[in-house]
């Protein structure tokens, strides 16, 4: 295959699978061309592409959000994240962790970026101190702020894990609280499986690096419904652009983006060599980065269980199972730049 036939295979079908999302009701084309361009940095969104000018209309929302007192549960690299974020667009947030010594880790993490935009020009030392400063540390979820308005649970992308966080958080929340998680690969209503049915719950999925990336994925949970304005609303008080999406697995981005890795990777199966594949998708198609080399980035265990994750909720789409290659380099270790060998070595990355 030439370099225009690569890339037309896997465009075609991703631009399939946009097109179904819209069919299904998932999306707006607005909010996937939003999603696509601002969540994987695409130079143009499916409908966009084709000039399509339904996809100019945005989703109507209201200009004001009530939520003011946000707090964040986890500690990790996307909970701290967040929460820099919320402190940088000038409000206070609380970040409840386990022990005091995670606790410790994200107000290091915390500082060490603010810290970096200070180094690069970006901010005023005295507005890190100042942003720093917004930002409470509690532990334990008993210690949860008694006038939080939205908890947002960003813990590790455990089914599990996440289910049993969530159900102490609504036993000790005010009961008008909203509780939201930034779940990348689950539905809302099996992460909310173990919270009240009176809880008003969605997905407020923010993308990786957090303080940077402008895309937020605004999905209603069990009872959700009625804050996907306030929710719209408060995610542009951030600087940020909220896409609304049902509530389905992998949800717009993921949705998209996965079985388009996958598919690249099936190519690969079928002799395409890597190099071909990169080269195609970054000169003819134009994206930022070709489908191995951000699989390498991502890592190639969490592509497989994202994979996994949307072919158990759907079947009977042979596309969704993770190609033979893919898992059997996961078995080897080989998961990309985080082990230092995927598809690429770190040899070749240096070398590109």
């Amino acid at each position: 295959m030439d370099q225009n036939e690569i890339a037309q295979a896997l465009l075609d079908r991703y631009v399939d699978d946009a097109d179904r999302l819209v069919d299904r009701g998932v999306a707006s084309p607005h909010d996937i061309d939003v999603a696509m361009r601002l969540g994987a940095g695409y130079p143009a969104g499916p409908f966009e592409a084709r000039g399509a000018p339904s996809s100019a209309v945005p989703t109507a929302r209201s200009a004001e959000s009530p939520w003011r007192a946000v707090t964040v549960v986890g500690t990790g690299h996307m909970a701290s994240g967040i929460a820099d974020a919320v402190a940088r667009s000038g409000s206070a947030v609380t970040i409840v962790g386990r022990t005091a010594a995670s606790l410790d880790r994200s107000r290091a993490a915390i500082d060490a970026n603010l810290d970096r935009s200070v180094r690069r020009g970006r901010l005023a030392a005295s507005d890190a101190a100042a942003i720093l400063g917004r930002v409470a540390f509690v532990s334990g979820v008993g210690s949860l702020p008694a006038d939080s308005d939205v908890i947002i649970e960003a813990v590790a992308e455990d089914l599990p894990v996440k289910q049993d966080v969530l159900a102490q958080v609504d036993r000790h929340a005010r009961p008008g609280a909203v509780l939201a998680t930034n779940t990348s690969s689950y539905r809302v209503a099996d992460v909310m499986q173990g919270v009240s049915a009176s809880r008003q719950t969605l997905a407020l999925h923010f993308f990786n690096p957090a303080t940077v990336m402008k895309l937020v994925e605004v999905v209603p949970g069990p009872g959700g419904e009625d804050v996907l304005d306030p929710a719209a609303a408060w995610v542009d008080t951030l600087g940020k652009s909220p896409v609304r999406s049902a509530d389905t697995r992998g949800f717009i981005v993921n949705r998209l983006l996965i079985p388009y890795l996958n598919d690249a990777a099936r190519l690969h199966e079928d002799g395409v060599p890597i190099e071909d594949v990169d080269a195609a998708m970054t000169t003819v198609a134009g994206l930022p980065m070709g489908p191995f080399a951000l699989l390498d980035l991502i890592g190639l265990d969490v592509t497989v269980a994202a994979l996994s994750s949307m072919a158990e909720a759907e079947p009977d789409e042979e596309r969704l199972v993770p190609a033979g290659i893919l898992v059997d380099l996961v078995a080897e270790g080989r998961l990309g730049r985080k082990s230092g060998t995927g598809f690429y070595t770190q040899e070749d990355l240096r070398a590109r």
